[in-house]
């Protein structure tokens, strides 16, 4: 019974009409923008913004990433070494707790690293800004204004 006055509700009003304005979560220079006039579909790119700088410092955080990579590696070749030889009576209980501690270090450095990599997978998605919802995009900003630094702005208006 609530679903036939839910339908019928739905039938008698008219379309509602849906307006967005959408900001960058980013500072940076717009390098593409969707053109007014265009219909766009959920997900769909609306602004690029210029990502470089956030794609060097993800390149920077891999490369090191790959050196604590290695840094845990050898300590766990140290750490199998030293238990062999403590297995063998020819290493000390001593040297043994130190390589493990040195293996937990290195495992406990690449794992935050390996975070802050996320972190900075998630930031780059940032800087292109896709549609919430579809529809047609209404509004953009004049080329003169495509800078988005400092204050956050209108960037595209859907409807």
């Amino acid at each position: 019974m609530k679903f036939n006055h839910w339908l019928t509700l739905g039938l008698l009003l008219p379309s509602i009409t849906l307006a967005l304005d959408i900001y960058p979560q980013v500072s940076g220079s717009i390098i593409e923008i969707t053109t007014p006039g265009k219909q766009v579909n959920a997900g769909d790119i609306l602004v690029k913004l210029d990502d470089r700088q956030a794609q060097l410092k993800l390149q920077h955080l891999k490369i090191t990433g790959s050196i604590k990579q290695q840094s845990f590696d050898d300590a766990l070749l140290v750490l199998n070494q030293t238990q062999e030889l403590y297995d063998r009576m020819v290493s000390s209980h001593r040297d043994l707790d130190i390589a493990k501690m040195e293996h937990d270090a290195k495992k406990r450095e690449l794992d935050a690293h390996n975070v802050l990599i996320k972190i900075q997978t998630i930031e780059l998605e940032k800087y292109q800004i896709k549609s919430p919802i579809s529809g047609t995009v209404e509004q953009t900003p004049h080329l003169r204004n495509t800078t988005n630094i400092a204050i956050p702005k209108v960037l595209v208006v859907i409807e």
